[in-house]
């Protein structure tokens, strides 16, 4: 799935006014695990895209404070009744796994929600958004830095939900 970033991330305050649908707010302002919220509401499955170690550009290391090319990138697309709803890319830094958490390089098919919120080990950083253009249609997006044990990682969950 490529989709194309149209817009740069910035912080909710700027982007709010641009926001027409009360639904992609709620999406996007979710604090909870997403695949809890499309459990609620749909049979859900993950499909596994990517899980490996490979090159992440100098924005996103920036954004994780990280020089490393060690980098695991995996990549999820969450769906709802066979739906897409979200497309998620988590950038995790081998340090992370060595010195943070050795379980976030062993993800696989489990949903990230299940550690990152059963476990009270993870500080959620920094937060932004950005527009994303797939199959001709404008999306939203967020993107979380969070940290365990000082080491950083990020998630950025797009939302195919019209």
């Amino acid at each position: 799935m490529k989709l194309e970033q149209i817009s740069s991330w910035d912080l909710f305050d700027n982007i709010k006014n641009k926001l027409n649908s009360s639904i992609i707010k709620s999406w996007l302002l979710e604090e909870g695990p997403i695949t809890k919220r499309i459990k609620s509401s749909y049979e859900f499955k993950l499909k596994l895209i990517q899980d490996e170690i490979t090159e992440v550009i100098d924005a996103d290391k920036k954004f994780l404070n990280t020089n490393s090319n060690e980098i695991r990138v995996r990549e999820v697309v969450l769906l709802g009744d066979e739906k897409p709803l979200v497309y998620a890319q988590t950038l995790i830094p081998n340090s992370t796994i060595n010195k943070g958490l050795a379980e976030l390089g062993k993800i696989g098919n489990k949903p990230l929600g299940d550690i990152l919120f059963e476990k009270d080990i993870f500080t959620k950083k920094d937060i932004v958004y950005a527009q994303f253009i797939f199959d001709n249609n404008s999306f939203w997006g967020r993107k979380i830095k969070y940290t365990v044990k000082n080491q950083p990682f990020s998630v950025m969950e797009v939302f195919l939900i019209k």
